[in-house]
């Protein structure tokens, strides 16, 4: 199984080389969702946008008119039985939003731990309670670093 990233950037982001994430994130799939074994390639859309294009889908699809620094649009539970594809969903993130909301970290340390958060929510992790959010912050901690040390 192969995991495909599809970068799309309309936020002047100068990083340019985000795709090489890929062998990351598939690495993390394999072992948070073992069934990906069974589908012939896994894909997952990321998208760099600019901070009114991210509260505009923020206002659309959660109705909160702000923008924000990540949003995430699993499709893990519509794929149908017998696709050789596994579409996770969407990552979206915000590098200027990162930046604002995480002033502690470099824009690029932000923006990788936000496709790490993302990345978690497409395979249904969840902060709802401070147990799952324990459990998702080292996760995604752990994700990030690697993002990191790959680019």
């Amino acid at each position: 199984m192969i995991l495909s990233v599809t970068v799309d950037d309309s936020s002047d982001s100068e990083n340019s080389d985000y795709p090489k994430i890929s062998t990351v994130l598939e690495k993390y799939l394999r072992e948070i969702y073992p069934d990906s074994e069974k589908y012939e390639s896994a894909e997952v859309s990321l998208s760099f946008v600019s901070s009114d294009e991210i509260r505009k889908l923020n206002r659309d699809y959660r109705d909160v008119d702000e923008a924000t620094d990540v949003l995430s649009f699993p499709m893990i539970d519509d794929v149908p039985d017998g696709m050789p594809v596994l579409m996770l969903g969407d990552i979206v993130v915000c590098p200027e939003m990162t930046e604002q909301l995480h002033p502690e970290l470099s824009r690029r340390e932000a923006v990788c731990l936000m496709i790490a958060h993302s990345f978690l929510h497409l395979l249904g992790y969840d902060h709802e309670d401070e147990e799952h959010q324990k459990a998702m912050w080292a996760k995604q901690d752990e994700i990030a670093r690697k993002i990191l040390e790959v680019l």
